[in-house]
């Protein structure tokens, strides 16, 4: 019984301690300022620094360079005017086709990824500008004419319109790509 009393005794004394710590006099709260628990969160707070990001690697470097001489290289493929032949629809679509071989020799774009899926997106669409120009040059003759008003004529006009179409839709996907990956590489601090 003894021990049953001094616990109820010092909980009791506890209890006026704590009344008295808790009164409303703003002058004895200001000379024993914060609670202990807030010091000790603040000091550890301060105390914690986070790192600060790692700069764009070797590789994702090497990566977003690859990405944007290909970009490049359409283009100037597209710019080019002149006269359309077998000869230069087979180079466009050879060029065309080599979007995706070239995103794979480019390597892991790491924390660059967002900006490889949209690449892969234009590649897609390069792709299908390929198979279009393998369909015009199907449907022309080797100097990459065709007779008018004949079905080889509509064929040659819906595939070079649609090949058309998909390069630019891909040059558009490259530039985004590119602009997001310049996004990215600016949070990183390179």
């Amino acid at each position: 019984m003894t021990t049953f009393r001094i616990v109820v005794a010092t909980s009791a004394g506890a209890l006026a301690l704590a009344v008295t710590g808790c009164g409303s006099d703003n002058e004895s709260n200001a000379e024993t300022g914060p609670p202990p628990t807030t010091t000790a969160r603040a000091t550890q707070d301060a105390t914690t620094t986070e790192p600060a990001p790692e700069p764009i690697t070797s590789a994702e470097t090497r990566w977003l360079e690859q990405v944007e001489e290909y970009s490049a290289r359409v283009n100037r493929d597209i710019g080019r005017g002149g006269r359309i032949t077998h000869l230069t629809m087979r180079r466009s679509a050879k060029l065309y086709a080599a979007c995706t071989p070239m995103l794979r020799r480019a390597g892991d774009a790491g924390r660059l990824e967002p900006a490889r899926r949209i690449a892969q997106r234009a590649c897609n669409r390069l792709e299908n500008a390929a198979r279009q120009l393998g369909k015009a040059i199907a449907a022309s003759s080797p100097g990459g004419s065709v007779v008018a008003d004949t079905p080889e004529a509509k064929q040659f006009d819906r595939a070079l319109t649609g090949s058309y179409e998909a390069t630019g839709n891909a040059q558009l996907d490259l530039q985004d790509a590119l602009g997001r990956a310049e996004e990215i590489k600016r949070t990183f601090g390179s």
